[in-house]
């Protein structure tokens, strides 16, 4: 069944709602940037869905996908700490809403990276 982009845009924003929620009840600091990163991800990915209506589903798609490959790479170069925990949280963010976006290449999502299996 296929979401329309009003309907992807609402379920992002809902999420990222939910994220932030979380982050106000979690444990740790760093739990804590991981929403918050999660969240901002997932209301940049609405915001930019809601900016580009005009865009078609290949330049969406290829636009997230290579901001979540940057999101990773800095996570991937940090050890540890806040910035590991803020950019990791972005990568989940990433990952979260490429479940509702339409792949034009019809992938599963999310694939296997040796980093998360």
């Amino acid at each position: 069944m296929s979401k329309s982009r009003d309907e992807m845009i609402e379920r992002l924003r809902g999420w990222s709602e939910r994220a932030l929620h979380e982050a106000q009840y979690a444990d740790t600091h760093d739990d804590a940037l991981q929403w918050q990163g999660q969240s901002a991800v997932l209301s940049g990915v609405a915001n930019y869905l809601e900016d580009q209506s005009g865009a078609d589903d290949f330049t969406i798609w290829r636009q997230v996908v290579g901001d979540r490959t940057k999101s990773l790479a800095e996570w991937m170069s940090r050890q540890g700490g806040a910035d590991a925990a803020l950019y990791s949280g972005q990568v989940a963010g990433f990952d979260v809403a490429l479940t509702v976006l339409k792949d034009p290449e019809s992938r599963n999502w999310p694939k296997y990276e040796p980093h998360a299996n």
